[in-house]
């Protein structure tokens, strides 16, 4: 029987790379509505961008970090093996080591990126158009006063003055968490990108982790969107290029590694 963390390994790979997929597409989306609204020079009021990223961090982004970091984090450095008292790196090893140590690092990174990503939105959506109402608000009143030519009392003067401070420095935080924002959804982009890189690397070696295996046969379009199109078929390749019969595309040997160790294979098709 399969000793239990190696069994658990294998699975948290598996979600961490399933939900990695979903959370670049969701993200993907995210971007170009982003990108769309500030072309447009229209405000972010409404959008519901800010709800968006929120459900996408608590159903996708933490849970990714939380696995990564249960995968990467604390082990061994990959390819030491013990030999005369001595210790000698596999360049196999060593490359698998640098892999894990940039992808929980990328993912880690990638995650407080989001989290600030995801502060600026609320700001930009829920506080800029209060503070441009409230505003427009203090000008209708002073507008008043003036049309009916009641001076202001020195007590409203200053509350009125006070409230024009206050607004001018939401206005001002508004228009930091713009730019905070933008350098936040470029940085998640490049992130994102830099992790399914790496995560490319990962999988390509995973050939024998048979719920990896069928997850991505189950998610193969989703694969193809991420890595573009036949990237199912170029990571099947690869996982499995010195197992099967010469000129057998990626996806058979999948189709036939899976149906060989796994179970619920019927829907996979052919």
């Amino acid at each position: 029987m399969e000793p239990y963390l190696a069994r658990r390994r294998k699975e948290e790979l598996s979600f961490l790379v399933v939900r990695f997929l979903k959370a670049f597409e969701l993200f993907e989306g995210i971007y170009r509505d982003f990108r769309q609204l500030t072309s447009a020079g229209r405000g972010f009021g409404g959008s519901g961008l800010f709800q968006r990223v929120k459900q996408m961090e608590e159903d996708l982004v933490f849970g990714i970090k939380e696995k990564a970091h249960f995968l990467f984090r604390g082990a061994a450095p990959g390819g030491q093996q013990a030999e005369g008292g001595r210790s000698r790196h596999t360049l196999a090893g060593l490359r698998r080591s640098l892999v894990d140590r940039s992808l929980d690092s990328t993912i880690g990174t990638g995650f407080h990126m989001f989290m600030i990503l995801r502060e600026c939105l609320y700001q930009l959506e829920v506080y800029a158009p209060r503070y441009e109402a409230e505003l427009e608000q203090t000008e209708r009143l002073e507008e008043l006063a003036r049309r009916i030519g009641s001076a202001l009392g020195e007590e409203e003067a200053h509350e009125l003055e006070h409230i024009r401070q206050i607004v001018k420095h939401g206005e001002g935080l508004a228009s930091y968490s713009r730019e905070l924002a933008e350098q936040a959804l470029e940085r998640c982009r490049a992130l994102f990108h830099r992790a399914a890189e790496l995560l490319r690397h990962l999988v390509e070696e995973a050939g024998r982790n048979e719920v990896l295996v069928l997850n991505l046969l189950r998610e193969r379009e989703a694969v193809d969107r991420v890595y573009g199109e036949g990237g199912a078929e170029r990571l099947f390749s690869h996982m499995f290029r010195n197992s099967g019969k010469p000129g057998t595309t990626g996806l058979a040997k999948a189709l036939a590694y899976a149906r060989k160790n796994c179970g619920n294979t019927e829907a996979l098709g052919g």
